[in-house]
């Protein structure tokens, strides 16, 4: 009792990994969920590097949760807490990371918010899903599968030889037919989750994960500018502190601090400003030299002396007889990247004698590098059929659980089979040698033919394979009868009774008709 309820339970577990495993697959290829390996160190000690994350996309997200987000232009996602903002545009920041993230993705654009967590799991993935693993899989399926064929031929070929009197049931069936109904069909569905895996692996493995693509790529370069100057108290401000984009009063100050804030790739600063006059006079003025920073974000910032740069501009008009004014200033912080590339962005604003205001709209204070670029990148290689298509890395992993569950229902197969063993001897020989038997009415022994009993059906089966016939049998107050009848001889094998007494060797059956 105790072994028949520990099978039970063992087949009801694979059973359910093989389905969890094929679920898996589906939600993975839907979209639904996500696996995410992490690198770096911008989540510790919250994650580390190399743990596995599994991230599925929610309705809503809120301030405080783990979330995962498309990189542009990369097959990566940042996972990262969220620290702001909400569904148009969310706030983000690594636990380990000392700025907030460049993005802000709106909710509809985050790949999923993390559930679960694996410490060390995505080295463990790497390792499963790894071409020597998945090949060495692919190829015990295929050898095992190899293996059956080859048996069953030997057996066709085999029960030919017997088969030339009458029509008998297909050998390859008796396995299955000795199967509930439910593990025929877990059969089938194994046999077709291993075709699925197998064909999958094959498109999948035949090529490379990724594969160069050269696509119009948007710059994601921005400057933010900002600028304050300290007035005073005073009726024309409500604080002692002028901000932009407020025009700054000369009578209350002559010392304007200008701030930006740069979001790209890292590289050098040097910031100048160039000063023009309507009548055509112009000069450049450094204010900072070469700055170098390494992150992705970079805050600096200038001061402006405006009574200098009115005097520099009067000085030009003396010489030149030109106006002096009004003076319109153009900040300009020229990045070099370390990619080569250069960003010029410029804060223009309008000096005179008694104000200093900014030059357009307030909208004007932040700049975006709208340049589009042909860029060559790796991207995922697809496998589409069908109009449906998914990335071979991904498919690479779906094949992977396609295989492992059709194994699993496999060893369930296989561990159900052994364990439904015919209740006695006679089922048992009913069950291997269908295709050599030929049930009929008891029979009477034919006079003058030698009756010689076998001690064991095998014997009996190898008579029949050697003179070509086939195995007569019937049923009889209990006792199962088999017989070979030959030219000149009956050979006998009789299962559910004791051997026959000598006395008695002229009866086939215990009971004459």
């Amino acid at each position: 009792m105790a072994q028949r309820l520990t099978h039970r339970l063992r087949t009801a577990f694979l059973l359910a990994v093989a389905v969890l495993a094929a679920c898996a697959g589906i939600v993975l290829v839907s979209g639904q969920a996500a696996v995410v390996i992490t690198h770096g160190v911008s989540m510790n000690p919250v994650y580390h590097q190399g743990d596995l994350v599994i991230v599925a996309r929610a309705s809503s997200y809120s301030v405080g949760e783990i979330a995962a987000y498309s990189l542009p232009g990369k097959d990566e996602v940042a996972l990262h807490r969220i620290i702001g903002g909400n569904g148009e545009a969310f706030v983000f920041k690594g636990d380990n990371n000392q700025s907030v993230d460049p993005l802000s993705p709106r909710g509809e654009d985050l790949v999923g918010r993390a559930l679960l967590h694996i410490p060390q799991g995505g080295l463990w993935l790497e390792i499963l899903t790894s071409p020597p693993v998945l090949g060495l899989t692919t190829f015990v399926l295929l050898a095992g599968g190899s293996a059956a064929v080859t048996t069953r031929h030997r057996r066709k070929r085999r029960r030919a030889a017997v088969s030339r009197h009458i029509s008998t049931r297909p050998a390859q069936h008796q396995v299955l037919d000795g199967l509930p109904s439910a593990l025929r069909i877990s059969a089938a569905l194994g046999a077709v989750l291993a075709l699925m895996g197998v064909t999958l692996g094959v498109l999948a493995w035949s090529g490379p994960a990724e594969e160069a693509s050269t696509a119009q790529v948007k710059s994601g370069t921005r400057m933010d500018f900002s600028y304050t100057a300290a007035v005073g108290q005073s009726p024309a401000y409500d604080g002692t502190t002028a901000h932009s984009p407020d025009p700054v009063f000369r009578k209350l100050t002559n010392t304007v601090d200008v701030h930006f804030t740069y979001h790209g790739d890292p590289g050098t600063v040097t910031v100048r400003a160039e000063l023009s006059t309507p009548g055509g006079w112009h000069s450049s003025l450094p204010l900072t030299g070469p700055v170098t920073f390494t992150a992705n974000d970079y805050d600096g910032s200038v001061r402006l002396d405006l009574a200098t740069l009115e005097a520099k501009a009067q000085a030009a008009s003396a010489v030149t007889g030109l106006p002096s004014g009004p003076l319109s200033i153009a900040l300009t912080p020229q990045v070099t990247s370390t990619t080569g590339t250069e960003f010029q962005p410029e804060l223009k604003l309008n000096l005179t004698p008694l104000q200093l205001a900014l030059t357009g709209a307030p909208d004007t204070l932040t700049v975006t590098d709208t340049t589009t670029t042909q860029q060559a990148t790796m991207v995922p290689r697809m496998i589409a059929w069908n109009g449906v298509g998914i990335s071979a890395a991904t498919a690479q992993v779906v094949s992977a659980v396609l295989l492992l569950a059709a194994l699993a229902i496999a060893v369930i197969l296989v561990i159900v089979a052994r364990r439904t063993a015919p209740a006695d001897e006679a089922a048992a020989i009913r069950r291997r040698y269908a295709s050599l038997l030929v049930r009929v009415q008891p029979m009477p022994a034919p006079q003058g033919r030698p009756l010689i009993d076998v001690t064991t059906f095998p014997t009996l089966a190898k008579l029949a394979e050697r003179y070509g016939l086939l195995v007569l049998h019937w049923n009889r107050s209990g006792v199962e009868t088999f017989i070979v009848q030959d030219e000149n001889i009956t050979y006998r094998y009789r299962a559910g009774s004791d051997p026959v007494p000598a006395e008695q060797p002229s009866e086939l059956a215990d009971i004459q008709p």
